[in-house]
Parts: structure tokens; C-alpha cells; sequence
């Protein structure tokens, strides 16, 4: 049985993909930020609410940059059974395809999770997590 995330290629009117949804039924949002914080180079700049179902209640949950590049994750909806993963762009503007999105999107290929815990973790995130000085994320 293949475990493996999910994912469903978003293309833009040139045919690149810009983005991609990724099924949320074995992810949740932590799980999201939590696989997304693997990937070696990203920073997690904003996190998913810990009272999921409060008034505040947000459909856009997790940050991140990659290389100078800020990417979003939100559920469409508030309630959706796939995360729109890809590049964060002004109020307007479509966001546009960046070779990050295709290193975000194997990384979710990759991925294994299985009861909160992912294998097949992106090169390197074993190791990082271990040598890291907490004082430099």
C-alpha cells in the first residue's frame, strides 16, 4: 500500500505549476507545518491557531519562506478536504510558478505520515533537527 501524501498540480494559463492541493485526510494543519519545517532551508514564520474552531477561526494557517520566497497554506472554506499549498502574492495578483514551489511539492510526495509522524523525511531533516542551535531558527 502506497502512503504517500497526495497531491493535485494548480497550472497557470502557461502551463506551470504554481501551485498544489494536497489531501488533508491524513494531514492535519500541524502535520502540514510540521512536514514543511523539514525541508531543509525553510523557516515556519506563522503557525496554524492552537483553538482550531474559535471565532478566529483562519482559512489561510501556516507561513513559511524558502529561500527568500513566503509561502501559504489555507483551506479553502474553512472546510475543505485539501490544503492549497504555494506562494504568497499581494491582494490582486496571481501568484506565479518559482522552482521552491517544486522543492515544497516533493517534499509532500515524499512524505509518509502515519499517526502525526512522517518517513521518507526530505534529505537532511534528520540531521538538521538534531545539530540545530535552537537559538538560530
Amino acid at each position: 500500500m502506497d502512503s504517500k501524501v497526495k497531491t493535485h498540480g494548480i497550472k497557470s494559463d502557461d502551463g506551470k505549476e504554481f501551485a498544489f492541493e494536497v489531501d488533508n485526510f491524513h494531514l492535519g494543519r500541524a502535520g502540514l507545518c510540521r512536514l514543511v519545517s523539514l525541508i531543509p532551508g525553510c523557516v515556519v514564520v506563522r503557525k496554524p491557531s492552537r483553538f482550531r474552531w474559535s471565532f478566529e477561526d483562519e482559512e489561510e494557517f501556516c507561513e513559511f519562506e524558502l529561500d527568500g520566497v513566503r509561502f501559504v497554506a489555507w483551506e479553502p472554506y474553512g472546510d475543505n478536504s485539501r490544503y492549497w499549498v504555494g506562494p504568497k502574492s499581494p491582494a490582486g495578483t496571481p501568484p506565479k510558478w518559482c522552482p521552491q514551489v517544486d522543492r515544497v511539492r516533493e517534499a509532500f510526495v515524499q512524505a509518509r505520515p502515519f499517526l502525526g509522524l512522517f518517513f521518507g523525511q526530505p534529505d537532511g531533516a534528520a540531521k538538521r533537527s538534531q545539530s540545530a542551535d535552537p537559538g538560530t531558527r
